[in-house]
């Protein structure tokens, strides 16, 4: 439990932490004035001290509290100053779609589209608040047990009134999710939100998402212009051209509004035939109710990974961050500070012999051992969200691998000589010798479960071994985000 967190506000009573993330920590806790039990996100408080956070920080809380709808889970209070910030929600007694699927696999057309006419009409309650949500994903979508949906986790969603969390330029949204328009650097709008429904709809019914590839950049870059694979035969006619209509890569040629999408969904589930695509389960069927949380990523399923990922977009170029509020960030270039970040266009470490690897023996950092042409590990590494500012990366925060993290060490080399560049990180991924040390071979060998891994993100970052060295870790994550436990070999 945090220092002197156990009472908030002497009335929220901290019970037990449910979650963290790149934002902070998640804790069921009791209100005491009113006996009741809510869900409080607890700030970290590094982002406290950025320039501007508090003051984006409550224009959002503010933005969220206003939307009243039975299907969007309620924002009861909220506090932020140079102390302590902090949300107040609803407590949502159910399990987040995410986990559902990865149990279940997919689901049948009638359940799918209920689940979107549900969804559909929490997004309008939003978008008439002139709020675009942005992180539209199966993670924020709670289930309850009576099969009524909740949509939750407004950390990135944009106000008419107010800014990203992250700052001035900043776009946010999840990479599998994005909006065609969003990963082209344009601003999110309803039919972004929107789209991001197409996607879980089609993932809901193929029991996979539309677009699939080796990297995020891939991923994002596939939607723009170019619609997805069509829905199998199993999926009935009306269904699935609801589903398609959404997924449009052309916004004007979407569903006018989150309202439409809901009442075509509706109308398409209302034409299915009793028993239509009985082979896929019921929403009802298979939610349960569980030690959940108004963010869904952070719910305790022992089969499947905590979730939350963050990617950072610069320019059309994508570096897999994992961190920061949620899901993908565009940014624009700024100053980094130098106090705080790693800048790329430092040479690599001195005495090393070689651009990338493993260098000459006297050069092996504390921390690690040789392994072929890289360094490894001696003991698990993993770590928080990645914070890519300008054209530099701030070291994570180590985390501990027992608890849900979003990134693993599985390799690391020295930071190339020749890496003096005026690119972002993402270019690291594009060199060749990154792409040898970082590949998706050197993960597997690594990994303990390679079945598991080889869905997994990659990333190069650079991570200080020393005042004078720096480490370029190949670090691995789950698409789905936040995992438990160490699933790399050390030593």
């Amino acid at each position: 439990m945090p220092e002197g967190a156990a009472m908030l506000a002497g009335r929220y009573l901290l019970r037990e932490r449910i979650g963290a993330g790149g934002m902070g920590e998640v804790w069921r806790a009791s209100d005491e004035v009113l006996g009741r039990t809510v869900a409080v996100k607890l700030i970290l408080s590094e982002l406290l001290n950025e320039p501007g956070f508090i003051r984006r920080f409550l224009a959002e809380a503010r933005a969220m509290a206003s939307v009243r709808h039975p299907g969007v889970v309620a924002i009861h209070d909220f506090h932020g100053d140079a102390a302590r910030a902090y949300l107040v929600m609803e407590f949502v007694d159910g399990e987040s779609l995410s986990r559902v699927l990865g149990r279940v696999g997919r689901l049948n057309a009638a359940a799918t589209m209920d689940l979107v006419r549900q969804a559909a009409l929490a997004l309008q309650a939003v978008h008439d608040r002139g709020i675009v949500h942005r992180d539209v994903k199966p993670a924020n979508l709670l289930l309850r047990p009576d099969g009524t949906l909740a949509l939750a986790d407004f950390g990135i969603a944009l106000g008419v009134e107010s800014t990203a969390l992250t700052g001035s330029g900043a776009i946010l949204g999840t990479p599998s999710y994005l909006a065609p328009e969003q990963v082209m650097g344009q601003a999110a709008s309803p039919r972004s939100d929107v789209y991001s429904l197409g996607v879980i709809a089609y993932e809901c019914l193929a029991g996979r998402r539309p677009f699939v590839g080796d990297n995020p950049f891939a991923v994002a870059m596939q939607r723009v212009g170019q619609a997805p694979p069509p829905l199998g035969p199993e999926v009935p006619p009306a269904v699935a051209s609801v589903v398609a209509r959404a997924l449009a890569p052309d916004p004007s040629r979407r569903w006018p509004s989150a309202a439409e999408f809901a009442r075509a969904a509706e109308r398409a589930g209302a034409s299915l035939q009793s028993g239509a695509a009985a082979s896929a389960p019921d929403v009802r069927a298979v939610a349960h109710r569980q030690d959940a949380t108004t963010v869904p990523v952070r719910s305790k399923a022992a089969a499947n990974p905590r979730r939350r990922l963050t990617v950072s977009l610069v320019g059309l170029t994508l570096t897999l961050l994992g961190a920061g509020v949620v899901g993908v960030v565009l940014s624009q270039k700024g100053p980094a500070d130098p106090s705080t970040a790693v800048d790329v266009r430092t040479s690599g470490p001195t005495g090393a012999s070689s651009p990338t690897g493993a260098g000459p023996p006297s050069a092996v950092p504390n921390g690690f051992v040789r392994c072929g042409d890289a360094l490894c590990p001696k003991e698990p590494m993993c770590w928080r969200g990645l914070v890519q500012a300008g054209d530099a990366g701030r070291p994570p925060a180590a985390a501990d691998c027992a608890e849900p993290h979003y990134w693993e060490t599985f390799a690391a080399g020295y930071l190339p000589t020749d890496a003096v560049t005026d690119r972002d990180l993402s270019h690291l991924m594009e060199r060749p010798d990154m792409v040898a040390l970082c590949s998706d071979q050197a993960m597997a060998n690594r990994s303990r479960d390679p079945k598991r891994t080889a869905s997994w993100r990659r990333v190069a970052w650079p991570i200080p071994a020393d005042p004078y060295t720096v480490l370029v870790h190949c670090l691995a994550g789950s698409v789905d985000g936040e995992t438990p436990g160490a699933v790399f070999r050390s030593g």
